[in-house]
């Protein structure tokens, strides 16, 4: 009668949910789309000051029709949802109109424009190559700085950067507007985050906790203003996991057909997408060997045509950058270096140093950001963390108070960095998890962070340590702190006499806590950062 009772509460939700969710869709582009605009008049080229003024009154604006929300009895769990992920896109796009289009990017380059037929390097460079000469590089992509990755991001890139000049937008406008793109896929990263969630059954406080540190964490605020092809290829990397944990509940070949398309895209996106595939093939191996057991005949004819549409689907899209790259130009996969003569170069260090746990030292808590270069820090988890919270910034003027807060921020960080890696294996091996769920996201986790090590030690630069490359773990500390809630603190939790349960809810509101005044921390750094 209970179970019958959850699902019939679950059907009810559902058109609510559906709603919310296209409510949030829809909300997201009107957002874009005003930051664009706002990009396009006299705000882009006002003071500061100005900016933040105006901003300020607008997320005025937000707190009283929260504060009315509240006093009205109208925040059920969707309406609490939909504003917080409201907020994160108020942020993002706050972010977007203070920062420029050559604001704290990786490997972006430059761009000259229509009136020359020069081949500029770098992302802007390469979204400027398919605008100006309307076809992909003719040229060996390995002989041109990031020219070597796969073209989907920069396809659509260029196509936005078209449709702006058709538009009547100003050239340089239009490439300024690039940043629009990123802020439409961090922000609909926030939206999948909270789908997720859902997916694994987390609600209350588990929701509101894990949805809010993939909406607040800086990382993917600061990826927003991005140029690059880091921010799509987490939104496929969550649109993976999202339809992987739906595909494990219903078996059918629509799903299949999603996750392909997700794979195949995500790939020619940005290769490490794959990683993600490798997880996700073990369940397929281990439904496919179900399904031989069964006997059954017609049901294993079946599953090798949904397998092999799956593999026709994804393989096609996901290996064409690499099969077009041997055959014209016979290179394999890799990334250019910057030589052994750069300041950035680890190799000359030792493998533990570089990958086993910090020394004390090594850390900097006294000035926790990252210096670039490898004699003043070289290990990948010390990087990892410093450019999680404060990408690759090194400041020289920070007021002594923001100092102070940045330094307990960092410190933070890293005691919850390794709880909460702590808690995500504890859940995922608890046995209310979903065994093909804690396989897949087990498994995906540690293979993530894995291949991280492994493309540190065969591209040793400390720009390879760089949070970016992992920030879809967010995604998966997120799902930590959902379900962490959902079993440490259920609605039957109560302080008692059993030690173990108490001390689970005790850890959990810790962890709780600690997240909370880490997001209200950072935040209140970048507000007053005056670096924006």
């Amino acid at each position: 009668m209970k179970t019958l009772l959850y699902q019939n509460t679950d059907d009810a939700q559902r058109p609510y949910t559906v709603r919310t969710l296209l409510c949030l869709i829809l909300t997201i582009l009107v957002c874009c789309l005003f930051t664009a605009a706002g990009q396009g008049t006299g705000f882009f080229y006002a003071s500061h000051y100005t900016k933040v003024l105006v901003l300020t009154c607008i997320f005025c604006v937000y707190g009283g029709v929260l504060i009315f929300l509240k006093l009205s009895r109208r925040l059920n769990e969707n309406v609490i949802v939909y504003m917080m992920i409201l907020l994160g896109v108020l942020l993002r796009c706050s972010y977007v109109l203070l920062s420029g289009l050559y604001d704290r990017q990786h490997d972006a380059g430059a761009y000259t424009g229509m009136g020359t037929d020069f081949v500029n390097p770098g992302h802007i460079g390469y979204i400027e190559y398919l605008y100006k000469f309307h076809k992909l590089p003719d040229l060996n992509p390995y002989e041109l700085f990031a020219y070597y990755h796969p073209p989907f991001h920069h396809i659509v890139s260029c196509l936005w950067l078209q449709l702006n000049i058709w538009l009547g937008v100003a050239e340089d406008l239009a490439f300024e507007n690039l940043q629009i793109l990123t802020l439409l896929y961090s922000c609909l990263c926030m939206a999948v985050t909270w789908r997720i969630l859902k997916v694994l059954e987390i609600s209350g406080s588990g929701l509101y906790v894990g949805l809010a540190f993939m909406v607040f964490h800086p990382a993917t605020i600061v990826m927003a203003g991005s140029v690059n092809n880091d921010m799509l290829t987490i939104l496929f990397m969550c649109l993976i996991i999202l339809e992987s944990l739906k595909w494990l509940r219903n078996k059918n070949i629509a799903g299949l057909v999603r996750l392909a398309l997700c794979i195949g895209f995500g790939m020619i996106t940005k290769l490490n997408s794959a990683v993600l595939a490798i997880p996700l093939g073990i369940l397929f191996l281990m439904h496919f060997i179900s399904v031989i057991r069964s006997g059954k005949k017609p049901l294993i004819l079946k599953w090798i045509k949904n397998y092999s549409i799956f593999a026709l689907i994804v393989a096609p899209i996901g290996l064409s950058w690499i099969v077009r790259n041997l055959i014209l130009f016979g290179e394999k996969p890799g990334v250019p270096v910057p030589g052994v003569t750069s300041p950035m170069y680890t190799d000359t260090y030792s493998l533990w140093s570089r990958l086993g746990i910090p020394a004390f030292s090594d850390w900097n808590f006294a000035f926790p950001f990252h210096p670039i270069s490898a004699k003043a820090c070289h290990n990948t988890w010390v990087i990892m963390f410093h450019t999680s919270l404060f990408a690759e910034e090194y400041p020289t003027d920070l007021p002594h108070i923001l100092l102070v807060l940045c330094q307990i921020t960092f410190v933070l960080a890293v005691v919850l960095g390794i709880l909460t890696a702590i808690l995500l294996i504890a859940v995922l091996l608890d046995r209310k998890t979903r065994r093909e769920d804690a396989i897949f996201l087990l498994t995906g986790y540690i293979i993530m962070l894995i291949s991280f090590g492994v493309f540190v030690i065969i591209y040793p630069y400390t720009c390879s340590s760089d949070f970016r490359y992992v920030a879809i773990c967010l995604v998966y500390i997120a799902i930590a702190l959902g379900l962490g809630n959902k079993y440490c603190l259920s609605p039957s939790f109560h302080w008692g006499n059993d030690r173990l349960a108490t001390a689970k809810g005790v850890s959990m509101h810790i962890i709780n806590s600690g997240i909370l005044a880490l997001l209200g921390f950072i935040t209140t750094i970048y507000v007053f950062w005056e670096r924006w």
